[in-house]
Formats: C-alpha cells, sequence, structure tokens
C-alpha cells in the first residue's frame, strides 16, 4: 500500500509537471465561465451531460497520452525491473487522474448548480465512471504506437459509450441501453440531484463494479502482453 500511494504522487507530480492539470483546469473554467455567463444554473440534464464528459475525456484521452508518453521515454520497458507491480501501475494512473477529474467535477457543479446535492452520490458518480474510462483507455491504448493511431481508436470506443445521452435527454428509453455501462453513470449521476429508485441505484452501483472488474482484468492481460512482454 505504501508503494502504491508513492506511485500516486509520483503520477499527481508527473501531471503537474507535464500541464494536464492545468490544461484540465482551464477546461473546467470553460465550462464553469459558461454556466455562469449564460445563467444556465437548474440546468441539471445540461450540467449532468458536461460533467460526464469531464471523467470520460480525462480517463480516456489522457490517460492514452500518458502511456504513449511513457512508451517513447522507455519508462514502460524499465517498469520491469522495479518494484512496481502491473496493478498497483494501473490503479496508481487511475487514481491519480480521478483525483484531478473529482476537483474539476467539483468546480462545474458549483457553478452549474449550487452547493445543495447529494454529495456522496455525486463523488461515487465521478469516481466510478473516472476509474472505468482509465482502465478503458488502457485497452484502447495497449496496442497503438503513435497518438495519431490513437485519435483513430478514441471515437470507436467513446461512441457507442456515450449513447445514454439519448436516455437522458428522453430521445429514448429502449431497455437496451441499460447494457451499457456508462448508462450506470448517468443514473447516479442524476440520484446527485433527485431521488432515483433503490433498485435502479442497486443496477447502477453493481454494474459500473463490475464493469470496471471487467475493463481491469482485460487491461492488465493487454498491458503485460502488448506493453511489458513486447519491449
Amino acid at each position: 500500500m505504501k508503494l502504491l500511494l508513492r506511485t500516486i504522487r509520483w503520477d499527481l507530480r508527473f501531471l503537474v509537471r507535464y500541464n494536464i492539470l492545468t490544461i484540465a483546469i482551464v477546461i473546467a473554467v470553460i465550462y464553469a465561465g459558461i454556466f455562469l455567463l449564460f445563467n444556465l444554473r437548474g440546468n441539471d440534464d445540461i450540467l449532468i451531460a458536461v460533467i460526464f464528459s469531464d471523467p470520460t475525456f480525462m480517463g480516456f484521452v489522457f490517460i492514452g497520452v500518458l502511456v504513449l508518453f511513457e512508451k517513447g521515454s522507455n519508462t514502460l520497458q524499465a517498469l520491469v525491473v522495479t518494484p512496481v507491480k502491473v496493478w498497483q501501475y494501473l490503479f496508481s494512473k487511475a487514481i491519480a487522474l480521478t483525483l484531478v477529474t473529482m476537483i474539476i467535477c467539483f468546480a462545474i457543479i458549483f457553478a452549474g448548480h449550487g452547493f445543495r446535492f447529494n454529495y456522496l452520490m455525486f463523488i461515487m458518480a465521478t469516481f466510478l465512471s473516472s476509474i472505468l474510462f482509465v482502465f478503458l483507455g488502457f485497452i484502447g491504448v495497449a496496442k497503438v504506437k503513435t497518438f495519431n493511431q490513437y485519435i483513430i481508436v478514441i471515437p470507436l470506443f467513446l461512441m457507442p459509450l456515450s449513447l445514454p445521452y439519448l436516455g437522458l435527454f428522453n430521445v429514448t428509453d429502449a431497455f437496451w441501453l441499460y447494457l451499457i455501462p456508462t448508462n450506470a453513470s448517468f443514473i447516479l449521476f442524476e440520484a446527485t440531484f433527485e431521488s432515483v429508485p433503490v433498485t435502479t441505484l442497486i443496477y447502477a452501483f453493481l454494474y459500473l463494479g463490475i464493469s470496471i472488474g471487467v475493463t481491469y482484468l482485460i487491461s492488465k492481460r493487454l498491458f503485460v502482453k502488448h506493453i511489458i512482454e513486447n519491449r
């Protein structure tokens, strides 16, 4: 556990050093400014859509950038001779990016909604969604060698996972939306502002938990096969 904490601190310093934190903060300021400037406070559906895009972007896009950078600098090749295990590397990146994501999401929700909402539900929704997309990012970046290749991968993952936006804006309430893990994320974000049936919350937490477990196992296997063993 101590090694994991040290690795997380190192990753946080890395995010600061290479201006990833700065970029994320600028994005948050822009979103918050839009809500304040155009007086959009109270439009919770729009707010959920914006907040959901942050862990999506931070988790999937930024983890790809980080891994590709470390590939190019031979950091990952050196991982095999350090005491850091693969699971610690994966979770360290996931937790570091999630901590940054949560700070930014809080800034957005304060600007777009105010200070009265379900804090615990919001933290859980942001945390679980961000972790899921980080592991999805590890899966997406495992086989690619350049950022140009990763740009092609990004929509292949994010477009189907964005389909629950249709449910959020009442375009459809089809049952198949519940088969998409990110639908569970939207449910938890909705529970931040309004009452949601207990059975629906149970589905959301269980499905997100299972999805995170499955994506972690896949990302670990691909990471070892295509990055560690293929060094």
